[in-house]
């Protein structure tokens, strides 16, 4: 199943959840997320002398997502803002080599529903700024490529989980990823990309105990 089609599906699963008993809305998490990363980007090489852009992709990407979230929902209530805050380390592939890599610090807001005291679906949009390094291996037409800038990117996901016990459970994720760099090397280069990404999470609810009334 395609990420895409995976997320169509999620959304009328959403709306009839929304039309079930719901629970309070308590996230306290911690999580790590394994996502797929888009692979193709277009791209734009300046030297001295010449400039030249085109489609391009990458043989693979994943990335290892290590954050938290964080519900503000009145007492009783099922429905809340949720915030959250990731460390991310991307690292994409290119032809046999170490491709693309990034470092990245994110920071998303968006509403949370509690399901029932077992599931929750948090939707958000997601901020990320980053430190990248692109490493291309030497091919017969040309020599080996080294830079390194900065990058930005913006998201929009829908995260479900489920508890398995009071404190431990599981995610799935799936977003939109719009991402660029600007890199600075042999050649000033820039990468931009889009696309779908789905991932999955192991969750560690420290706090399951909803807000006080006072």
């Amino acid at each position: 199943m395609t990420t895409r089609k995976l997320l169509f599906r999620l959304i009328p699963l959403a709306a009839i959840a929304m039309q079930l008993p719901a629970a309070e809305l308590v996230v306290r998490d911690l999580q790590v997320t394994l996502a797929n990363r888009p692979s193709e980007f277009d791209y734009t090489v300046v030297t001295e002398t010449s400039q030249t852009s085109g489609p391009d992709g990458f043989d693979g990407g994943l990335g290892l997502e290590v954050g938290g979230r964080w519900s503000f929902a009145r007492p009783g209530d099922s429905f809340g803002l949720v915030v959250g805050v990731d460390a991310l380390r991307d690292a994409q592939s290119y032809g046999g080599g170490d491709g693309l890599a990034t470092t990245w610090l994110r920071l998303s807001a968006g509403p949370g529903y509690a399901i029932s005291d077992a599931w929750t679906m948090v939707g958000g949009i997601g901020a990320q700024y980053g430190m990248s390094a692109l490493s291309l291996p030497k091919t017969q037409s040309s020599p080996a490529f080294e830079a390194t800038g900065t990058a930005m990117g913006y998201d929009l996901r829908m995260e479900v989980s489920w508890l398995a016990t009071r404190r431990f459970g599981v995610g799935a994720t799936a977003g939109w990823l719009i991402s660029s760099h600007d890199l600075s090397g042999d050649a000033d280069i820039t990468i931009d990309q889009s696309g779908w990404f789905a991932g999955l999470s192991v969750i560690w609810r420290f706090i399951d105990a909803p807000p006080r009334l006072e």
